[in-house]
C-alpha cells in the first residue's frame, strides 16, 4: 500500500520545486523592471496615450513572471486563511456538552442526533464525537472510531491537509499537486482505518459497522468510499496518480526556469517601469467605463423588466 506520508513528501518536494521555480523567476524579472515612478509630467503625457511605452519582450516577460510569483504567493495564503476561517466558524458554530474520556482517548461530546466524528484543530487536534454517535454505536464499534480519529489527531491531519490544499491552490499551474493533496486525503482515511482494525486486534467488523451506521444516518452527506470497503476486506490502495500530470509538472516547471533564466541573460538594465505602464493603461480605463456602466445599465434594466412581466 503507497503510505500517506509518501503521497505528502512527493507533494512536498513538487511544490518545493515550484515555489524555488517562482521565486527564482521572480529574481529574475526584478532586474527587468523598476518600481520607480516617474516625473509627474511623464505619468500625465502616459496617461493621454493608449499605445503600450517603450517596452522589449524581455520586459513584457518579465512582467509576467512577476504577476505569476505575486499570484502563487497571494493564492496560496488566501486558500490558507479561507481554510482556517472555515474551520474556526464550524467549530464556533458546534454545541459542546462534555468532554470525556473514550478507551483513554481524551473527546469532546457535541450535541446532534446524527452519527458524528471528526477529528479538527491545525495547532492542537481535538476529536469531536456528537451525542447521536454515543447513542448509535456499542462500545467496540465508538471505540474503533475513537482509534480512528486518535491517528489523524496523532499525526496532525488537518494541518497536513491545509498546507496541501493550500500549496495546491498556489501551485495552480501544476495540477499534479491538486491530485497528490486529493490522493493524500484518501490514504489518511485508509491509513486510520488500518488503524482502527489493529486497535480492534485486527477485526474489521467494528469499524465497518460504525462506518454503516454514519452512511445509514446521513448517506448523502458521509457515503463510504468504495476504496475504503476494499481496504477493510483486505484489498491494497493502488497508486493512482497519472504519469501525465508528472509530466506536465516537470514540463511547466522547466519552461518557467527557461523563461528566468533567457530573462536574466538579457542583461541587468531596466526594460520596463511598472508605474509608467499603470498610467499608460489609465486612458483604455477611461475609454471602456462607458461601454462597462452601459452594459451594467442595460442589463439591469433588463432585469427589471423581467422581474415586472413574471408578476
Amino acid at each position: 500500500m503507497t503510505k500517506p506520508r509518501t503521497i505528502l513528501g512527493l507533494q512536498l518536494l513538487l511544490a518545493a520545486l515550484g515555489l524555488g521555480a517562482v521565486g527564482y523567476a521572480s529574481l529574475a524579472a526584478a532586474g527587468q523592471l523598476s518600481l520607480t515612478p516617474p516625473s509627474t509630467a511623464t505619468l500625465l503625457e502616459a496617461c493621454q496615450r493608449v499605445l503600450l511605452p517603450d517596452a522589449s519582450l524581455a520586459g513584457i516577460v518579465s512582467l509576467l513572471l512577476g504577476v505569476l510569483a505575486f499570484a502563487v504567493l497571494g493564492r496560496t495564503l488566501w486558500s490558507a486563511v479561507r481554510q482556517l476561517r472555515a474551520s474556526r466558524r464550524v467549530l464556533r458554530a458546534l454545541h459542546v456538552v462534555e468532554n470525556r474520556t473514550i478507551d483513554g482517548q481524551r473527546v469532546t461530546v457535541i450535541g446532534g442526533d446524527r452519527p458524528i466524528a471528526f477529528c479538527a484543530g491545525v495547532l492542537r487536534p481535538r476529536i469531536y464525537i456528537s451525542t447521536g454517535t454515543l447513542a448509535t454505536l456499542d462500545r467496540l464499534e465508538l471505540a474503533a472510531v475513537v482509534a480512528h480519529e486518535r491517528h489523524h489527531a496523532r499525526l496532525h491531519d488537518p494541518l497536513r491537509a491545509v498546507l496541501s490544499r493550500a500549496l495546491a491552490d498556489g501551485l495552480f499551474f501544476l495540477p499534479a499537486l491538486r491530485r497528490l493533496s486529493e490522493r493524500y486525503a484518501e490514504l489518511a482515511e485508509l491509513a486510520a482505518d488500518r488503524e482502527a482494525v489493529r486497535a480492534s486486534r485486527n477485526d474489521a467488523a467494528p469499524l465497518a459497522c460504525a462506518l454503516l451506521s454514519f452512511e445509514a444516518a446521513d448517506p448523502a452527506v458521509v457515503g463510504i468510499a468504495p476504496e475504503r470497503v476494499d481496504h477493510l476486506m483486505g484489498e491494497r490502495a493502488p497508486w493512482q496518480l497519472p504519469a501525465a500530470l508528472l509530466a506536465w509538472a516537470l514540463l511547466a516547471l522547466t519552461a518557467v526556469l527557461v523563461v528566468a533564466l533567457r530573462v536574466e541573460a538579457t542583461g541587468a538594465g531596466v526594460e520596463l517601469n511598472v508605474p509608467l505602464l499603470a498610467a499608460q493603461s489609465c486612458m483604455l480605463a477611461m475609454a471602456g467605463l462607458p461601454l462597462v456602466v452601459g452594459a451594467a445599465t442595460v442589463l439591469r434594466a433588463r432585469s427589471s423588466l423581467a422581474r415586472r412581466l413574471g408578476r
